[in-house]
């Protein structure tokens, strides 16, 4: 008897990825404009469509995930390396300095394990480092000190591995709060070891950080 289960792939929908029931593929593409995805018989024909082993497939994933609203990949058979037993943290600030917020994701299920904000007369950059922080010793809190942190930031991990936080931005009123945190941050730092490992988020290749607010 054919088997007549199959996998679905959604290249241009709400959340593109691959999925093992038709119930799941229609909620992500039949309200969705212009809608592309595909049936397979197989998982793993479904696994190397999506990953693009044809690089027409490969450019056309990369224009979902950086254009379709900034809506991060949320399965993961296509990116294999992804850790998604993980945290994910992100900043968001508009303006320079402006209004900034920060916060954490868990990547294998989208969860928002905590959210920081708004913090008037902040940078991004601040942000990032905090974000991390507060990852860390969440995560320390928990025991789950192998786990590891994505940070789409270089220089808010480089201000964490140098346990400080090396903003221009001058003290005020406005930012007073924000910077007693930043203090507070860096003397954890200073007083706590981790194993955590921090890792590049690799926006090019996976799209969007699961931790993105989606605003840019």
């Amino acid at each position: 008897m054919a088997n007549r289960f199959k996998w679905y792939v959604v290249w241009v929908g709400d959340q593109p990825g691959i999925y093992d029931s038709w119930e799941e593929c229609k909620l992500q593409v039949e309200r969705f404009p212009n809608a592309k995805y595909k049936s397979f018989a197989t998982k793993e024909e479904a696994v190397a469509a999506f990953r693009g082993d044809t690089s027409q497939q490969m450019d056309l994933l990369r224009s979902i995930v950086s254009g379709a609203g900034n809506r991060p990949v949320i399965n993961y058979e296509a990116f294999p390396e992804i850790v998604v037993n993980s945290l994910a943290v992100d900043a968001a600030c508009s303006g320079n300095p402006g209004v900034m917020e920060y916060r954490g994701v868990w990547v294998a299920t989208g969860e928002e394990l905590f959210h920081k904000g708004p913090f008037p007369n902040a940078t991004n950059n601040i942000g990032e480092f905090l974000a991390i922080v507060h990852g860390l010793a969440l995560l320390k809190q928990k025991g789950m000190t192998d786990t590891p942190i994505y940070s789409d930031s270089r220089t808010g991990q480089a201000w964490v591995r140098d346990h400080k936080c090396k903003t221009t931005l001058k003290r005020n009123d406005r930012n007073a709060a924000l910077l007693d945190i930043v203090a507070r941050a860096e003397k954890w730092l200073e007083s706590n070891s981790y194993r955590n490992r921090i890792i590049k988020w690799d926006t090019e290749k996976w799209g969007e950080i699961p931790a993105d607010f989606g605003r840019k």
